[in-house]
């Protein structure tokens, strides 16, 4: 049986309100992708999300849930706590010439910025929807960001 080596990683998909994403070329993968990273030992995704958003970026984020169209919420208790939930969660093929290949399990957040007006660290950038396509850019990258914009339509229409 060849077992396979997983990885569990969180990504902010963060949008501005002129609809642009926060985006870097990522130095080892060679594309563009949002912020993220590995979640550590006994790190929930949402803390791990914080922290990857903030060391990359030098931003403050906040998750928004993506429990739609179900606005229905497992309530706290002593024993239970509802965590945010991510836009999709992904099943990611890495090629890894160091540490070996392996698969990110990647729990992916739509986000939004607490300090909107402050610039991110280079080398993150806001790019449009339409520029995405004319980036060396995953496929799924693409399908988050429609994910995000329909959100946002049906936000504004006041649907959700």
């Amino acid at each position: 049986m060849n077992e396979e080596v997983k990885h569990f990683t969180a990504t902010a998909m963060i949008r501005n309100a002129k609809g642009e994403f926060l985006l870097h070329e990522h130095p080892k993968l060679g594309f563009w992708l949002p912020p993220g990273g590995h979640i550590e030992e006994n790190e929930e995704p949402q803390e791990a999300l914080y922290r990857e958003v903030l060391e990359e970026t030098g931003l403050d984020c906040k998750i928004i849930s993506c429990g739609y169209p179900f606005k229905a919420q497992v309530s706290d208790s002593s024993h239970t706590q509802s965590l945010p939930l991510p836009m999709a969660i992904l099943k990611e093929f890495i090629v890894d010439k160091k540490k070996g290949d392996h698969w990110h399990i990647d729990m992916v957040y739509l986000c939004e910025l607490t300090s909107p007006e402050k610039p991110p660290f280079s080398p993150f950038y806001w790019v449009t929807f339409q520029q995405l396509v004319n980036l060396n850019i995953p496929k799924d990258v693409i399908e988050l960001a429609k994910m995000a914009n329909e959100y946002y339509r049906e936000v504004n229409q006041g649907q959700l």
